[in-house]
């Protein structure tokens, strides 16, 4: 009958000859994308903002541990600093000894909790000065009494948080020592736990690992068999790649199997899959809005077929083809979803903006999705007008031109 430009501009004068008629096509289509596209992209924002909260508590963190169960060595002070130095592209390392004492307060006593590590811990979960400083690295190299405190052990010991400056005495291992508060940082959860647990109420406090030792009688060479590596994520592969190599060299356990190396990427990975489990199953849930604006075309399309018999009835007697048929209404089907589509996703990435934003989640839109999604809403016209379409290329002339 003709070429398929024709079967186009017939099939937009169809459309705008039924504007009502074609945007309740449309509508179902319209609100199926938007819907679809909207928990896509909240779902991409939720996962950025939660690996970037992740990210937030401090530089990326990789242990190093030696297996109890295949050496009975331990780390000393001169190999930390040899592994140190050997492993390129990061922040540095630090073990972690701990202590448990008693501190006096200006109204009782309280329990301490004081881990000694090296002025590269101050990357780790989430450090935030508020007043004075971290400790330095001289500091820990020269086994200085300097202490950082939490907000509470400032708050409990002294009433206020700017401490910085005051000295305190702690007990523990029978030793009494002098300590310096250099720096007050802000409370963490743990903090805040420890602190309402109970009645013994538990304040933290950190300082450099050789002062810890030194004044509480620690033989640090003999002690430690663990260290956590600070780094910037960008780097992890290539930390990764060369820690186990440095740390098994400098230790003399090449071929033992007995160091242990932990990262973060299997909670980052686990993190991402519950996400997009989570994304998925909403996604589906709001893609059945699709299929019911799907049946809407097609209910729609078929009423259309009924109205235009006779038209359709006319065009065959003169010797329209029965293709020429099906390519025409096809191309209607085609054409309403197509545009719904596009109105759906306009209105699908302003609604997912805003709440984004009410929410306070990355809005991030990915190219390949939106071009997807067309796809799929053209996909679904032409899924769906197939039955509407065959149904009026397979009507007799004859019946067709008797249909008042």
């Amino acid at each position: 009958m003709g070429t398929f430009g024709e079967y186009i501009k017939s099939a937009l004068s169809s459309i705008r000859n039924n504007k009502g008629r074609s945007f309740l096509t449309m509508l179902g289509i319209i609100i199926g994308i938007s819907a679809v596209l909207t928990v896509l992209i909240i779902g991409d924002g939720m996962k950025a903002t939660v690996n970037s909260e992740i990210d937030s508590l401090g530089a990326t963190t990789v242990s190093v541990s030696l297996d109890d169960t295949k050496t009975d060595k331990t780390i000393t002070r001169e190999q930390l600093r040899l592994i140190e130095e050997n492993i390129p592209d990061i922040f540095g390392i630090s073990p972690s000894i701990s202590v448990y004492g008693e501190i006096k307060g200006r109204r009782d006593n309280y329990s301490v909790s004081l881990s000694g590590g090296m002025a590269a811990s101050e990357n780790g979960g989430g450090v935030k000065m508020l007043h004075g400083r971290y400790y330095s690295e001289s500091e820990v190299e020269d086994a200085k009494n300097v202490l950082v405190v939490s907000q509470t052990f400032a708050k409990e010991l002294f009433g206020f948080e700017e401490i910085v400056g005051r000295t305190v005495e702690i007990t523990a291992n029978n030793q009494i020592r002098e300590f310096t508060i250099v720096g007050v940082r802000e409370d963490n959860p743990i903090d805040i736990a420890l602190a309402s647990f109970g009645d013994d109420t538990l304040i933290m406090a950190a300082g450099p690992y050789t002062a810890v030792a030194e004044a509480f009688n620690i033989n640090v060479d003999d002690i430690i068999t663990s260290f956590d590596i600070y780094l910037d994520s960008e780097n992890k592969d290539e930390v990764l790649s060369q820690t186990r190599a440095v740390v098994e060299n400098i230790l003399g356990l090449r071929g033992e199997n007995a160091v242990k190396i932990s990262s973060g990427t299997g909670f980052d990975a686990t993190t991402n899959q519950i996400l997009d489990i989570i994304t998925t199953v909403v996604a589906l849930i709001a893609a059945i809005s699709l299929l019911v604006g799907g049946i809407g075309v097609m209910n729609i399309m078929t009423v259309s077929v009924t109205e235009r018999t006779r038209e359709i009835g006319i065009r065959k007697s003169l010797g329209a083809r029965t293709s020429s048929i099906l390519t025409q209404f096809l191309a209607e089907a085609a054409i309403l979803t197509f545009v719904g589509g596009v109105i759906g996703i306009i209105f699908g990435l302003t609604v997912s903006f805003i709440i984004c934003k009410v929410i306070d989640f990355a809005f991030k839109v990915n190219p390949v999705l939106v071009a997807i999604v067309v796809a799929i809403s053209t996909a679904i016209g032409l899924f769906f007008g197939i039955y509407p379409a065959k149904r009026a290329a397979n009507l007799d002339p004859i019946e067709a031109l008797r249909t008042e």
